[in-house]
């Protein structure tokens, strides 16, 4: 039993810093390029991204933005981008950056809850 305990993975937690600054940047320059001339960054951000996604997960998150976005050709970016343009939008929503990149696999993001940041 004891070693069960032991060998039972946490659930990952947003609080832990889940992404990186290097992702953010690159989040930050993918939705410039593929995002800005439709959506305003404070849609997605802060209270907004809080009120939408609190209590659901980034695979959620992750799973609709890739294959609905960009409106003109859903699902065209890399699912790396679609993480970098979600690692900017936590990191605007005041989530705290990490040393551990944040994965782009969709069974990897429906393990992280998405609950309020630390304030």
């Amino acid at each position: 039993m004891r070693v069960a305990a032991q060998n039972a993975s946490a659930t990952p937690s947003l609080a832990d810093g889940l992404f990186t600054s290097d992702q953010v940047e690159r989040g930050r320059k993918e939705f410039q390029i593929a995002c800005a001339s439709c959506h305003m960054l404070g849609e997605h951000t802060g209270k907004s991204f809080e009120g939408k996604w609190n209590g659901s997960t980034l695979g959620d998150f992750f799973d609709l933005v890739s294959n609905t976005m960009p409106e003109s050709d859903p699902g065209s970016l890399k699912p790396e981008d679609y993480v970098s343009i979600l690692a900017f939008f936590l990191s605007e929503s005041g989530y705290k950056e990490g040393t551990t990149a944040l994965p782009s696999d969709l069974e990897s993001l429906k393990k992280i809850r998405i609950d309020p940041p630390a304030r």
